[in-house]
């Protein structure tokens, strides 16, 4: 089976995902602090959910790519972007790590791909983070995303309601250096 690469970083590749990738997406999914950041309690996740999502991704040209450590070509995230319309100038983001949160793995991974995602015309990335996800809020604030508005109490979870925040990215704006690297992106 042939590997497509959409781009590459010092550590990192991301690849398209695969049919195959299903069983591991949902293990990450499910994992108790990637519920709570990002997927939802309340949202069923299933190796046959997640293969029919690569499966749509895939079918729409929508890129769904595995975050892949080079050195011991290990699996390690994933890197989502949902076309908002019929072209594809503008996207929304999502993304997750296993078990290897905490190591700068996500900025890597997400400065190539974002680098990457401009290159083929993309002109706007949006992307949403719950409140109480600091750890997501301020990354992509270092990627130069900037905090567009804030949907008040959107977000129900443990009998509360939490506001959930709003980010964009344009084209225009990796004109600065959270997202500009010195690494080879193919």
């Amino acid at each position: 089976m042939t590997v497509t690469i959409f781009c590459e970083s010092t550590n990192l590749y991301l690849r398209e995902a695969q049919l195959s990738d299903s069983r591991l997406i949902a293990k990450w999914k499910n994992d108790k602090f990637i519920r709570a950041m990002s997927v939802g309690l309340d949202t069923e996740i299933n190796e046959q959910n997640q293969e029919s999502d690569i499966r749509k991704s895939l079918e729409a040209e929508q890129p769904y790519l595995i975050i892949t450590k080079k050195d011991v070509n290990k699996p390690i995230g994933y890197v989502r972007l949902n076309w908002m319309d019929n072209t594809t100038y503008f996207g929304w983001l999502r993304f997750g790590l296993g078990e290897e949160r905490g190591k700068g793995y996500a900025k890597e991974a997400l400065q190539s791909f974002l680098q990457r995602t401009f290159v083929n015309g993309t002109k706007r990335i949006d992307a949403e983070v719950y409140e109480f996800n600091e750890i997501s809020l301020k990354l992509l604030k270092s990627l130069g995303f900037t905090h567009e508005g804030t949907r008040r109490k959107a977000y129900y979870s443990n009998e509360q309601f939490f506001d959930v925040f709003t980010l964009g990215l344009l084209d225009c704006d990796t004109n600065n250096n959270a997202i500009k690297t010195n690494e080879n992106h193919n």
